[in-house]
């Protein structure tokens, strides 16, 4: 009986140690997912990847990719970058940007060149998702894009047929 007790003491005395050592910032670090516009599939697909630096600074990973419609085949691009945060007040902040955790829905709102929501993607699934659905979007507007060029760049000659002078 003395062992369970001394078992149970040291069990919560872990558990306190634990859950103090908690840092606020610690809700970010992850992986989070989004569209820059949510109504439209083939805007900018978001993930931005958090990671602890130190006590109140995080590196941020965030790639950016979209279906290039409008060159001469439709591809997936994708640009990536990576800053410095700082956590003030609750939030991360890079200078004129920041991602406040709502803990309501476990997401992200970014707040930068726009607001949007992002959600958590640790397994890539979100993202994956997103651009799958993007896709068949992107090829119809590629083929329609195409089509309207061919219309535009056909000369009269080619269209109407050659006059005679």
């Amino acid at each position: 009986m003395k062992t369970k007790c001394l078992l149970f003491v040291i069990l919560m005395l872990l558990i306190t140690l634990i859950s103090g050592c908690s840092n606020e910032g610690d809700k970010y670090i992850g992986k989070w997912t989004g569209l820059s516009n949510p109504n439209n599939p083939l805007s900018d697909l978001r993930q931005v990847t958090i990671e602890k630096n130190s006590e109140n600074n995080f590196i941020i990973n965030e790639k950016i990719g979209s279906y290039n419609a409008y060159g001469k085949k439709c591809e997936w691009k994708e640009n990536t970058s990576t800053d410095i945060a700082t956590l003030k007040d609750g939030k991360l902040v890079i200078g004129g940007t920041s991602f406040t955790y709502i803990e309501k829905d476990n997401t992200l709102l970014y707040n930068g060149d726009g607001k949007y929501y992002l959600k958590k993607d640790d397994d890539d699934s979100e993202y994956t998702n997103l651009k799958k659905q993007a896709e068949p979007l992107a090829i119809e507007r590629f083929e329609k894009y195409k089509a309207q060029e061919k219309e535009l760049n056909t000369s009269p000659f080619e269209r109407y047929g050659k006059t005679k002078w």
